[in-house]
């Protein structure tokens, strides 16, 4: 009879949940956005009565964005030009997007001249530049190298620049298919020229808006105050974001007079807020807008800035239960990096995305009837299982 041993449990994702106040000094929604340098997908949701009205001003606003990116194949030989030094000092970020970072060389410019290169074990090899062993990758098939472009030994002439340059020229000669941003600390796009050598494509970002009616709109307001039970807030901030998942997604399950059968899917949504002497819920309208491409931080700044101004504007004339707006940032699942410089891999689906919950400052509620939230949000951050900064 054969003895059955029990493997040992696979990594997991992670979810962090956090309560906070834009007016703390720690910043810490500042600290989330600016560390996290690659993103390709921003999702707003907003489930105001005066979604139309907000989602007509914020989509104005996002059309005016002036954030352009660049697409080209290029040696890494390239990035050691002059006018690319330049360049990568004043904050140009890249990233590779032909290959999967388990699976294939993958590498990027982290914003600060950092030149990050994840490599398979024969490119490393063959790479003749010293990196480290992949934290994901025990085997050893995997290697990292960092080069610090801002380093004063990386101008021409020094053996170390010289040592780079070699290899790119002679080693790692095969070109990258690669998106280039730079933008300055306001993030407005700073122009890049390539030489004609390389064909570059402009691209902008991809900008729609989508309305959500007949839908049940939970009431966010209790996320508002964590109060003594933590355990029931953490488990409203999920259900919450649960929903914003499925309203992403236009899910049926979130529309009014849903009547699936349990036996097909035993989701409910969390429970809508209730008008006065009326203890059935209402139909309710919201607005879904997303925002593709290769998005910068400060463009994500930019953002989020604009919709509390409009949150904020709209205040006075918006519930305390759907007077609140759901922001969500993809970051690339294959980016050699996630938050603050830490190796991120992919293993099942490479997570590394962050959600804010907000609602208009300064306003009174229920649940805090003394004194104004002062800028409350809720800031969530699902990280991958094979990501240093979980």
């Amino acid at each position: 009879m054969s003895t059955f041993f029990p493997k040992e449990a696979p990594p997991r994702a992670h979810l962090y949940m956090n309560h906070y106040s834009f007016n703390s000094p720690k910043q810490l929604h500042t600290r989330c956005i600016t560390t996290h340098p690659f993103n390709h997908k921003i999702q707003v949701f907003l489930p105001t009565e005066l979604s139309p009205a907000i989602q007509s001003a914020l989509t104005e606003k996002l059309l005016n964005e002036t954030s352009t990116y660049y697409h080209a194949h290029i040696p890494l030989s390239l990035l050691l030009t002059s006018d690319f030094m330049q360049y990568i000092r004043n904050g140009m970020i890249a990233l590779s997007v032909q290959g999967g970072i388990d699976t294939h060389d993958v590498v990027c410019l982290d914003g600060k001249g950092k030149l990050i290169l994840n490599l398979t074990k024969d490119s490393y090899e063959q790479l003749g530049l010293s990196g480290k062993p992949s934290t994901f990758h025990q085997d050893r098939q995997r290697y990292v190298v960092e080069i610090d472009l801002n380093k004063p030994a990386m101008i021409p002439g020094k053996p170390g620049f010289e040592r780079v340059k070699w290899c790119f020229e002679n080693t790692l000669v095969t070109p990258f298919s690669m998106l280039f941003a730079s933008v300055d600390s306001q993030g407005v796009s700073l122009p890049l020229e390539f030489p004609e050598s390389v064909q570059a494509t402009p691209m902008k970002f991809n900008i729609q808006s989508t309305p959500l009616n007949n839908i049940i709109i939970p009431d966010a307001t209790p996320l508002r105050t964590i109060g003594k039970n933590d355990l029931r807030w953490r488990r409203s901030v999920s259900d919450l974001y649960e929903w914003v998942g499925l309203a992403s997604i236009q899910s049926d399950r979130i529309t009014f007079g849903d009547n699936i059968d349990p036996f097909l899917c035993v989701y409910s949504p969390p429970a809508p807020p209730t008008i006065e002497q009326q203890q059935d819920p209402t139909p309710s309208s919201g607005s879904l807008i997303e925002i593709s491409g290769f998005i910068p931080s400060q463009s994500i700044t930019r953002i989020l800035e604009a919709l509390r101004s409009l949150l904020d504007s709209s205040a006075s004339t918006l519930s305390s239960a759907q007077g609140w707006a759901n922001m969500t940032v993809w970051g690339f699942q294959d980016s050699p990096i996630s938050w603050i410089g830490r190796e991120h891999g992919h293993l099942v689906s490479g997570e590394n995305m962050y959600s804010f919950f907000l609602w208009p400052s300064l306003v009174a509620t229920q649940y805090s009837k003394d004194h104004s939230d002062n800028g409350v949000y809720v800031l969530l951050e699902n990280v991958a299982a094979h990501d240093a900064h979980s």
